[in-house]
């Protein structure tokens, strides 16, 4: 018979146990922030690599910088290859803004800036996609598995040539992501099995806590090949859509370039936008709250202005509470919708930023130009 001295022991661990597990349920119910896309900062700029500061290598840089920032904004490779993106860029001066040197770590690189309304016109004008600044934010959930067989979870402390090359490129074609913390709150409620077996339950559960748009699963493999004897295969879920992929390499380090390059052409597709039909007309209108001056309203008209396929704004109802816009557009206003709420500038009321756009009746938004 179990005396009460243990009984009491044995209740006082139950009860410790039930409130460390309250304590991790709320710190993940108060770390949790709502998901927002992120704008992406410095979308029109690249930084390279450049031997000196030369007229000719300073030339050769701006023109590798305009190639970069072309990829990141089609999320096409071969999209420097156009006729038309060639010939911009033999006159590459007249897209030019700025740029300008710095050092870091005894390398010396060149940052360029070029203008984002000439390039937006440049894709429009030859039915190139654009894809604008308000892209998915990814929480990465990857397995690894050692030698000896045990699996593990890639965190943010990671310094492995994996992560710093992941990072690297996923700044360059501006595709944001992020790694776990993997401190006690993630691991109460995930592990390293979840993410190797795909089990998205917990895998969404957790990612909660950090407020990104969507999450990625993959799993790091070693497989027979002598040419590719390293895998990745991914799965990423962004609200309704789902993606999927596999990259192989010679070297576990050399996967993060394929992975990123694949989850840009996949990104870009679903949410780029092309320049519609010219003998193709459709009429949106639009309610906007809370534009408070003449000032704002003409930003807005601004920022409407340059989305792709969009011919004419006009302002038919203007006052504090409630202004009322009409756009004019080559092709379908789905497509319009789209890119309004992926901007970021005009905040919907009713769904989030990558939630299918469809016109059922005036579209109401809320303009909040310090985006």
């Amino acid at each position: 018979m179990l005396s009460k001295s243990y009984l009491d022991n044995d209740m006082s661990k139950s009860k410790i146990h039930y409130i460390a597990v309250a304590f991790l349920v709320l710190l993940v119910t108060f770390t949790t922030t709502d998901a927002e896309a992120r704008l992406i900062e410095n979308l029109y700029s690249a930084e390279v690599e450049v031997a000196s500061q030369s007229s000719s290598h300073r030339q050769q840089a701006i023109g590798e910088a305009f190639d970069r920032v072309i990829i990141k904004l089609t999320g096409k490779s071969d999209a420097t290859e156009h006729e038309a993106i060639e010939r911009a860029k033999r006159d590459v001066n007249n897209y030019l803004v700025q740029y300008g040197y710095s050092d870091n770590q005894g390398q010396r690189t060149l940052t360029a800036t070029f203008d984002g309304r000439k390039l937006r016109a440049l894709l429009a004008e030859h039915q190139l996609p654009y894809w604008g600044s308000r892209r998915p934010q990814l929480m990465l959930w990857i397995a690894k598995e050692s030698d000896s067989g045990q699996r593990t979870i890639i965190d943010s402390n990671s310094e492995s040539v994996f992560t710093q090359q992941l990072r690297f490129f996923a700044k360059q074609y501006s595709i944001p992501v992020q790694l776990p913390l993997m401190d006690l709150t993630d691991n109460f409620t995930i592990s390293a099995m979840d993410v190797w077996g795909r089990f998205l339950d917990p895998v969404r559960t957790t990612t909660e806590r950090y407020g990104t748009d969507g999450l990625l699963v993959a799993r790091i493999v070693r497989q027979e090949d002598e040419e590719a004897p390293w895998s990745l295969n991914w799965f990423v879920e962004i609200g309704d859509d789902r993606f999927a992929g596999e990259v192989t390499a010679t070297s576990v380090d050399w996967l993060a370039e394929p992975l990123i390059e694949q989850l840009m052409v996949k990104l870009s597709a679903k949410y780029s936008m092309t320049a519609g039909d010219e003998n193709v007309r459709n009429t949106l209108t639009v309610k906007v709250e809370q534009l408070n001056s003449l000032s704002s309203v003409l930003k807005l008209e601004s920022f409407l202005k340059s989305i792709v396929s969009v011919r004419e704004v006009r302002l038919l109802k203007y006052s504090q509470n409630m202004s009322e816009f009409e756009i004019v557009v080559n092709g379908p206003v789905d497509q319009i919708l789209q890119a309004i709420n992926l901007d970021g500038r005009l905040v919907s009321q009713e769904v989030g930023p990558f939630v299918a756009a469809k016109q059922t009746e005036t579209p109401v938004y809320r303009w909040d130009e310090g985006r």
